[in-house]
């Protein structure tokens, strides 16, 4: 006898969902202040790439507008 294919979808979801809440049961989670410091280093580190990316862009394309008088 043939199995149901939306009943074994069921089945495999239930198991990946009760497999999924075990990992994360076993997840040790920072304390709410080292987690508010990554998160501003990270932040103050996102803010200098882009403004070190941003003038170079500006630097690179003032160049390049003369080299090539776009």
């Amino acid at each position: 006898m043939k199995s149901n294919p939306v009943s074994d979808f069921i089945k495999k979801s239930k198991q990946y969902l009760y497999e999924v809440r075990a990992e994360l049961s076993k997840i040790v989670w920072p304390e709410r202040d080292k987690a508010t410091k990554t998160t501003y280093v990270v932040l103050i580190f996102i803010v200098l790439v882009t403004a070190f990316l941003g003038l170079t862009d500006i630097f690179f394309s003032k160049i390049f507008s003369y080299f090539f008088q776009i």
